[in-house]
């Protein structure tokens, strides 16, 4: 029978809780910037694990529909930004009307980053 527990998710929280609990209070002053970082990057990989893809697909179906490829829930969100991006070069957007729709796709996107690189921020309503 095949062990699947625990799960990457968890062995990022163990290795994060370990590293904060056993090894941060013992870095010398001179590597504590260094140690900070790499506290920071188990803590970002361990939200981006919990979060998963599940806010791709409506972030997805959003971009896709703004940018007239209402059939983008099979096309991935890091292919459909750039030709959202490529839209915004275009002028596609420079109306009031697109604009606001645009605006809200865009908060969207931020949001659902936010979660992963900096839930504090988003926390506080920035």
């Amino acid at each position: 029978m095949i062990n699947d527990e625990p799960d990457a998710r968890d062995l990022v929280a163990i290795a994060l809780s370990s590293f904060r609990d056993s090894i941060l209070p013992l870095v010398p002053a001179e590597q504590r910037f260094t140690a900070l970082m790499i506290a920071n990057a188990l803590a970002t990989a361990e939200r981006e694990l919990a979060a998963g893809d599940k806010a791709e697909p409506a972030l997805a179906a959003a971009v896709g529909g703004l940018i007239g490829e209402e059939g983008a829930l099979s096309v991935p969100l890091a292919v459909l930004v750039p030709r959202l991006c490529a839209a915004i070069a275009d002028g596609r957007f420079d109306a009031a009307g697109p604009q606001a729709a645009l605006r809200r796709v865009l908060f969207d996107l931020t949001r659902a980053r936010l979660a992963v690189s900096n839930p504090k921020l988003l926390a506080a309503g920035r």
